[in-house]
């Protein structure tokens, strides 16, 4: 229940806020729903933690006002034995948290964004991108092959632009060893443009500068090429990070981030035992369950994302492993929780 309504609120908002920048572009109905569609995993996957401190919370404070933790004591109920179900649940969702950020997040991540690339903003699908090479399908005819970005994105090297017939055969190739964006667009220098002809001849032109109609900005190939961790998959954020250490590049970011996501997936866990501790310290008493479960739980999600955050600011920094950084709030909040929980009576 505090799951669905935690998402609820996250969609309600998140919706109103891009509704008018989607609107701009003249989206679909159906586009903006598939997009937030793609969007719950990753969503559920940031909520799941508060919702399980709060629904411990709320359970324990509605058992507290009824005086069934009382009763359960008297019957020689140990607290331990009270707090097994709670503590095999959020067990259990942590396993779920850990595949979905493993595999699933990632994967509905890249599909909403190339919902609201491709089908809301209007904006060519990159087919490949790299650091070193970008791949873009250009319409329903044409192949854009960029052999590096260069300059915050405002010039491309090594264009070759290919264009296909209805039967998919070659019809046209346009090289460039440069291309600049100005204000009427993207300029090809010293292109050469080949038509091929229906009988097999290929008749070349030259260009000292050409324009090419690509609705694409310096922004979108920032956007492509500042990888972002949270669209890689575990075994591929690994494999980025061994590569960026074979490389000799400064891996800290990515692996801050691959110990952060894998932490946040326990914080179920973590939460669930700190929901119970603080719970069970005022068993006995009769308290407002509703409005004092939910200001507790909020408090607590609130200054756990403060440490969390300072925690992957100094891991990408490099004040921190990247290990220490990106379990330095889940195990903090671990430590606080199972020590409070020991000294219930």
């Amino acid at each position: 229940m505090c799951l669905s309504a935690l998402l609820t609120v996250y969609l309600v908002v998140d919706f109103f806020e891009k509704l008018r920048k989607f609107l701009k572009y003249d989206a679909d109905l159906s586009a903006m729903l598939a997009f937030f569609f793609y969007r719950i995993p990753d969503i559920s996957f940031q909520i799941t933690p508060l919702a399980a401190l709060m629904g411990t919370l709320l359970t324990i404070g509605a058992m507290n006002k009824n005086q069934e933790i009382t009763a359960m004591r008297s019957c020689g109920v140990s607290f331990y034995q009270i707090a097994s179900p709670f503590v095999g649940f959020g067990i259990i969702v942590s396993a779920i948290l850990f595949s979905f950020t493993a595999v699933f997040v990632p994967l509905a991540n890249i599909h909403a964004e190339y919902v609201r690339t491709v089908l809301i903003e209007k904006k060519p699908a990159a087919l490949s991108v790299t650091p070193d090479r970008v791949w873009l399908r250009l319409g329903q005819d044409g192949l854009l092959k960029i052999g590096s970005v260069k300059d915050n994105g405002s010039r491309l090297s090594s264009i070759k632009l290919y264009r296909m017939n209805e039967q998919f055969q070659l019809r046209e190739i346009i090289e460039s060893p440069e291309a600049l964006y100005r204000s009427e667009g993207w300029t090809l220098k010293e292109a050469t443009q080949r038509l091929v002809e229906p009988d097999g001849r290929v008749m070349a032109d030259r260009y000292s500068e050409l324009l090419i109609g690509l609705p694409l900005t310096p922004e979108d190939f920032q956007t492509w090429l500042s990888l972002d961790s949270k669209n890689m998959t575990f075994h591929q954020l690994d494999a980025y990070i061994q590569r960026l250490t074979r490389d000799g590049h400064s891996s800290s970011r990515f692996a801050t981030d691959y110990w952060g996501r894998m932490a946040f997936s326990t914080m179920t866990f973590v939460m669930t035992i700190v929901g119970m501790a603080i719970g069970l310290f005022g068993s006995g008493g009769r308290g407002h369950a509703v409005a004092k479960g939910i200001g507790q739980a909020l408090g607590i999600g609130f200054l756990f994302w403060v440490t969390h955050s300072f925690g992957v600011v100094l891991g990408r920094n490099g004040a921190l492993l990247p290990i220490a950084a990106g379990w330095f709030a889940s195990a903090m909040f671990f430590v606080v929780g199972l020590n409070l929980f020991l000294k219930i009576r």
